[in-house]
């Protein structure tokens, strides 16, 4: 598969409560077609967004429209594909 190669990392430092979170994480490797650092880069300048906001928002959101792409035959995703492409002509307008 082409596209740039990601690896993920997240940890779950504490709970709701506040509560020091000991050894939890998920680290994977995945595959875009945009390079995500550069999505960052124009999030953070298109949205008046505080910086980790902008940050989770455009690789969340490149991470799920990879994961749309590649699994077009989901209809749960068929049906979102409309809302989607409205979704991005907007983000891209800004």
């Amino acid at each position: 598969m082409k596209g740039h190669l990601y690896k993920v990392t997240l940890e779950h430092l504490e709970d709701a409560k506040g509560q020091t979170i000991d050894d939890s994480s998920l680290a994977f490797e995945t595959r875009n077609h945009d390079d995500i650092f550069k999505i960052v880069e124009m999030i953070k300048v298109k949205m008046d967004l505080e910086e980790a906001d902008a940050i989770a928002f455009a690789v969340g959101l490149k991470l799920f429209g990879e994961v749309m792409l590649n699994n077009r035959d989901v209809e749960l995703f068929k049906q979102f594909k409309p809302h989607m492409t409205d979704f991005m002509k907007q983000l891209k307008q800004q």
